[in-house]
């Protein structure tokens, strides 16, 4: 078993909503999803030795961020903050492409940006900060 490395991933979204993905250029670093299940507190009176017990609750898709070279004429960088300012109820497919070493490693998801941070720092190129909030159960395909 070896460390697959990262450089080569992509992030790409469906706009049009025919499965047909467009990446997201000048993307830096990716973060995400960020699953987390819930917990349901079961503890009562008689509770073994004090100790409090739970169940498994729900489960949330967390978000996915990523980081952008932000240039205004990137027409994909306008979409993000188009669908970030969108009050439409239609979620957005994603796919982010991971590289492992013996092939790719795909997560796919509904959601929608929920936010974007622009950085413009005193040494060093613009960038934004673009948060993605996951809306269901993502899946991962390896090949």
């Amino acid at each position: 078993m070896g460390h697959s490395p990262s450089f080569g991933a992509a992030l790409a979204w469906d706009t049009a909503g025919a499965a047909n993905y467009t990446a997201v250029g000048q993307v830096k670093d990716i973060s995400g999803p960020s699953i987390a299940r819930g917990t349901v507190d079961t503890t009562d009176h008689d509770s073994a030795n004090g100790f409090r017990s739970f169940l498994g609750g729900l489960v949330d898709g967390g978000e996915v961020s990523f980081v952008i070279g932000y240039d205004k004429a990137n027409a994909q960088h306008a979409a993000l903050i188009t669908n970030f300012t969108s009050t439409t109820c239609t979620l957005t497919t994603w796919q982010l492409t991971l590289n492992v070493c013996s092939g790719s490693a795909i997560w796919t998801w509904g959601g929608f940006v929920t936010g974007f941070t622009p950085s413009a720092p005193v040494e060093g190129e613009n960038t934004a900060e673009v948060t993605i909030k996951v809306s269901g159960k993502p899946s991962l395909a390896v090949t």
